[in-house]
């Protein structure tokens, strides 16, 4: 954003209105404290008044439920099948993508090389950038063996449970006037891999694009995380830390957050919790005002927030990604048809490596809504029972149509 703008956010507690200029250099706005939920909210709405476009990354769900309903809430699902399309030129996007890993997983440097080769194999045989897929690759790379290969293995696969819905573009995400709402995740680390591999890709499109946006990332510390041993190259902070784009980073626990974050951005908006642990800072303020400090004008102001209408929003729904494609349907029966004992959860857990979990769900309820595929009690290794699916005669025709 070339142009700076200004927020308004309040008035001061010496008098006259408290704003903010966002645009130009150092953009970077830090939310801390008990608070930090209701500043984000804050700027949010001055944003969008101003006429900024906000995106809301909301890792915690807590503000996709108290935002203003101008702005679409979206489950983060839509945009999940994009983030794991690798973009050209791939080798930029993967190594991006190997830098979102690592910040998930709290990977080493040479754990996230071994992820970044892994990602170019991926690339280069066009295949997607999600956990299942990148199970299979790792190690595969020339140079990289033994113990710390199947270590990483382990941590990527317990990654691979989580899923893809529609089949919306990144790009369209920023849009603006869009709150992501990551709360339905299946476990936190699937969020904020998510949220990882949305910034990943909006870092690669954006080479080529201006985006006259303004970003927040609430629950920020989830992300860029304060680590003991700096062992990982931040080579995702580092990138968003330059990025042009106006961006808040949120976050309730300031002290989990990574120091490399703190040490740079150079707004500070403080909650009276927060700013009176910051023991440089000697000066008492009321529990109800905020403290501005902007380090590019040498500006500290102690002000009272103005009051945000909070009205709920109405999230878009989820939609299948595509119509059913053949070559789905095509593994789905065949794989059935060679293992009697095929349930539901085995197809998935045994394709999710060449297909979108969402997807072969839908898959496998198309084939049994149109009688090529049924649900039938038949005996196991021990004796029980079990429900297994059983290609129809419909099903064993449909099959041979597909092979041609």
């Amino acid at each position: 954003m070339g142009i700076p703008q200004t927020l308004s956010l309040g008035y001061r507690q010496s008098g006259g209105r408290a704003s903010l200029s966002v645009g130009g250099p150092g953009n970077k706005v830090l939310a801390l404290g008990a608070r930090a939920d209701e500043i984000s909210r804050l700027l949010t709405v001055s944003a969008e008044e101003t006429g900024i476009g906000p995106v809301v990354f909301d890792l915690g769900g807590r503000l996709s439920r108290t935002l203003s309903r101008e702005l679409r809430t979206f489950d983060y699902r839509s945009f999940l099948y994009d983030a794991f399309r690798l973009a050209s030129p791939e080798s930029w996007h993967s190594q991006m993508v190997a830098a979102a890993y690592a910040v998930t997983l709290d990977l080493t440097s040479e754990e996230e090389s071994i992820i970044n080769s892994a990602l170019q194999k991926v690339a280069s045989e066009g295949n997607m950038a999600s956990p299942s897929s990148l199970y299979g690759y790792i190690g595969a790379a020339e140079g990289f063996r033994g113990y710390y290969v199947d270590k990483l293995k382990g941590r990527v696969g317990g990654l691979r449970n989580f899923d893809a819905t529609e089949d919306r573009t990144i790009s369209e995400l920023f849009e603006g006037n869009i709150v992501v709402d990551f709360h339905s995740a299946p476990y936190p680390q699937a969020a904020e891999l998510a949220a990882s591999l949305f910034l990943a890709k909006a870092l690669s499109v954006q080479r080529g694009t201006t985006f006259e946006v303004m970003l927040t990332l609430t629950d920020s510390h989830r992300m860029f995380r304060n680590a003991i041993h700096v062992s990982n190259s931040g080579r995702l902070l580092t990138h968003l830390l330059s990025w042009q784009l106006p961006t808040v980073f949120a976050s309730d626990q300031p002290m989990s957050l990574d120091r490399r974050l703190l040490e740079s951005a150079p707004i500070r908006i403080y909650s009276s919790d927060a700013w009176h642990s910051h023991l440089r800072e000697p000066k008492r303020v009321l529990s109800n005002t905020l403290v501005l400090i902007d380090n590019r004008t040498r500006l500290c102001s102690v002000f009272f927030p103005r009051r945000v209408a909070t009205r709920s929003g109405t999230s878009i729904p989820l939609k299948a990604s595509s119509p059913l494609e053949s070559s789905i349907a095509k593994e789905i029966l065949k794989t059935a048809g060679k293992f009697p004992l095929s349930t539901r959860e085995s197809l998935i857990n045994f394709l999710n490596g060449e297909f979108l979990s969402s997807d072969l769900e839908e898959g496998i309820d198309r084939l049994q809504e149109a009688g090529y595929l049924i649900l039938e009690p038949k005996a196991s290794g021990s004796g029980t029972k079990i429900f297994a699916f059983t290609l129809t005669r419909e099903g064993m025709k449909f099959l041979s149509e597909l092979n041609g």
